[in-house]
């Protein structure tokens, strides 16, 4: 794994890992909250074996990329394609998983001439859809919809403390057998720790935007994608509900959905791999 860091053109710093085959084709991925660059870290072989460069970076407040307060999702495609540039990149497909869907979504919508394809694993959708609410986390719930970052922070602070340390141990979340399996992996469980782990570096307020962010309506047409856009969603999913799959498949033309079984939503990922090289696949 190479592991670094980029100043962008306001300042920020923007770190990134990157795992895989280093010639491959490149897939930028953007994970989930809480989480960081280091979530695809297990399955690093599984991407080299099917030729697949992945470079997935921080997002802003999240492990060592800076903050950049009243962002909204229109600014991630920027970020997405300054980094780009550095690496030499021209063309790419993204990928998302859970809350990180709607970033891979609005590349695809922001960036025509640099996407090229696009994987949602259980993606959240646009929440200004009113049925995306039903069967959501409560917690999520209360941060997305309170006036501003700064009340969501404070919130997440005494709820979870600063560093955030008390976010696992109280998020209630009742795991389906495959993502309780998966855990049960003392090498997978403690490369899953350590990535949320880095996702609190600076703290708990990188997470608290994020979720705030996530809350707001898409200031961004999905509408608008004339890229492959493929949709997976883990049949034994508690955390995202299916019908935000189904509903994000609606928004973008075209676009396939695709049901797993067999999976929650953390087993998903290690379907990655084969969706982005058959996305890939059908580019040629």
């Amino acid at each position: 794994m190479n592991d670094s860091r980029i100043t962008l053109s306001d300042g920020r710093g923007l770190a990134f890992s990157e795992i895989g085959d280093a010639s491959g084709s490149t897939v930028f991925y953007f994970h989930g909250a809480p989480n960081s660059r280091l979530s695809l870290v297990p399955w690093e072989m599984e991407f080299a074996s099917r030729g697949l460069r992945v470079v997935s970076p921080d997002r802003p407040g999240y492990g060592a990329s800076s903050p950049q307060p009243g962002r909204t999702m229109s600014d991630w495609p920027t970020d997405v394609a300054r980094l780009a540039d550095t690496l030499g990149i021209d063309r790419f497909v993204v990928a998302g998983h859970s809350s990180g869907g709607p970033y891979a979504v609005a590349c695809a919508a922001l960036l025509p001439d640099r996407v090229s394809g696009a994987v949602v694993l259980a993606g959240v959708t646009d929440m200004a859809w009113p049925e995306a609410w039903y069967g959501h986390s409560e917690a999520e719930i209360a941060m997305m919809r309170m006036p501003d970052e700064q009340s969501v922070a404070a919130w997440c602070e005494e709820l979870f403390g600063a560093d955030g340390s008390g976010l696992l141990a109280s998020s209630g979340v009742e795991l389906p057998e495959p993502d309780a399996a998966l855990f049960s992996d003392e090498k997978m469980a403690n490369a899953m720790l350590a990535s949320i782990t880095e996702a609190f570096r600076q703290g708990v307020g990188g997470y608290a935007q994020d979720i705030f962010v996530q809350g707001r309506a898409w200031p961004f047409a999905p509408g608008a994608i004339t890229t492959p856009a493929l949709l997976a969603h883990g049949e034994l999913d508690t955390i995202i509900p299916v019908a935000h799959s189904r509903h994000t498949a609606e928004l973008i033309p075209g676009s396939a959905l695709r049901m797993l079984p067999g999976h929650g939503h953390i087993t998903i990922s290690s379907e990655l791999p084969g969706l982005c090289a058959e996305v890939i696949q059908s580019l040629d």
